[in-house]
């Protein structure tokens, strides 16, 4: 059966690739009759995105954890949600999901980089903030004739113990129906079947004279992408769409075959609105962890889907978590603008590839010019040959 189940996702995912739109749809707490009522219970925003043989669901949860968890089914599933207070098992499908794919806030960390390395492991003293601690509202949903969607998520004070926060935090979740890039840098490449989310830190009191901030992110895969998940990376010439950042990470889930979940980042986070190279600095990476740990679980999405089955020996999910820092030595730290912004891609199927960039465009251009008069000069001294060998054997004769 799990063979089966493995060859249609596949099919779906190589179809998927091959129609590039989809038709998006959008409704908070979807199927809700009682708008009071389910507002107190649940903060969730459905986008459905509609192709012509299948439909990728993505569902954005603020009530506790902001996570995004992209769902593939067949073309007519639909999301059933029960509105109790008991979560477990309150999100289904009228058919069975065909893969899953979450990518979860867990926790905010403010670290103290008294030697300026902008490397988290080097500092001993450091916050952790529980991104379910934020108060979140959904501040804003932009439709743009069903080609694109844009939710805002934004929380302006954090309580927690002996923590105090105030200043905004947000998280931006932009879905498109067609291929294209990000409007603003570094202009992420996606697809219909990824999401582009964007963690903005806005004038965050500090509590460090030398802070910088990390983000922890969770993954869950489900199967057959349920085998290891990867941090690659790899390079590439001038790209004038990223202004000038040239790398790109990716850590992708992965099982028996290729095509299962991912995020996608380029090493670069801005420290002003304006998302300028001259305004940017620098991302780490750390390594990949497993992450069983059923009490920052329990407070996202796939809770609601998989209840208890999240967890144990038999559980048919991935869970690994990873931290990214933001800030590179010699930058002036948060404290500098106050003010952080980095943007990272969360998909299903093969990763979208970065566009030629301006000089890679002008090399292929360069070599093809050459290429072309090259052949033209070999056509010419070639004529010239011919007529020279024609006048000898008229004249000689």
């Amino acid at each position: 059966m799990k063979a089966l189940k493995t060859i249609v996702f596949v099919l779906t995912i190589f179809t998927t690739s091959v129609v590039a739109d989809r038709i998006l749809h959008t409704e908070f707490n979807p199927g809700c009759q009682m708008e009071d009522y389910c507002s107190k219970l649940s903060k969730l925003t459905y986008i459905r995105a509609d192709g012509d043989n299948d439909t990728v669901h993505f569902v954005l949860d603020a009530t506790l954890k902001p996570s995004l968890v992209i769902i593939i089914t067949n073309k007519d599933a639909a999301i059933k949600v029960n509105y109790t207070s008991d979560p477990k098992n309150s999100i289904n499908f009228t058919q069975s999901p065909l893969y899953t794919f979450a990518s979860v806030f867990n926790n905010l960390y403010e670290f103290n980089d008294v030697n300026d390395t902008a490397n988290m492991k080097n500092s001993d003293n450091f916050l952790k903030m529980d991104f379910k601690k934020f108060n979140w509202n959904t501040s804003q949903s932009i439709n743009n004739n069903n080609e694109s969607v844009e939710i805002i998520l934004s929380a302006n004070s954090y309580r927690g113990p002996r923590i105090e926060k105030s200043g905004i935090v947000s998280i931006t979740l932009k879905v498109y129906g067609k291929k294209d890039t990000g409007s603003l840098l570094p202009h992420l490449v996606h697809t219909p079947d990824s999401g582009e989310l964007t963690l903005t830190l806005n004038n965050l009191n500090t509590n460090f004279t030398k802070s910088r901030f990390a983000v922890e992110l969770l993954t869950s895969s489900s199967f057959p992408f349920n085998k290891s998940e990867e941090l690659s990376s790899n390079t590439f010439s001038d790209d004038k769409l990223s202004g000038g950042t040239f790398l790109n990470y990716l850590l992708n889930a992965k099982g028996n075959v290729g095509g299962g979940g991912f995020l996608s980042w380029k090493p670069v986070v801005y420290k002003a609105k304006n998302t300028h190279a001259l305004n940017s600095s620098a991302t780490t990476q750390y390594d990949v962890q497993d992450h069983p740990f059923e009490n920052d679980w329990i407070n996202t999405p796939l809770y609601k889907l998989y209840g208890n089955s999240l967890f144990g020996n038999n559980s048919q999910l991935l869970l690994k978590s990873i931290s990214v820092s933001f800030g590179q030595p010699n930058d002036g730290f948060y404290a500098k603008s106050n003010y952080t912004y980095w943007t990272f891609l969360v998909g299903i199927g093969t990763p979208p590839q970065t566009i030629l960039g301006f000089l890679e465009l002008s090399i292929i251009a360069s070599l093809l010019l050459m290429l072309s008069i090259t052949m033209i000069l070999i056509f010419c001294i070639f004529m010239r040959w011919m007529s020279s060998k024609r006048n000898s054997i008229i004249y000689g004769q």
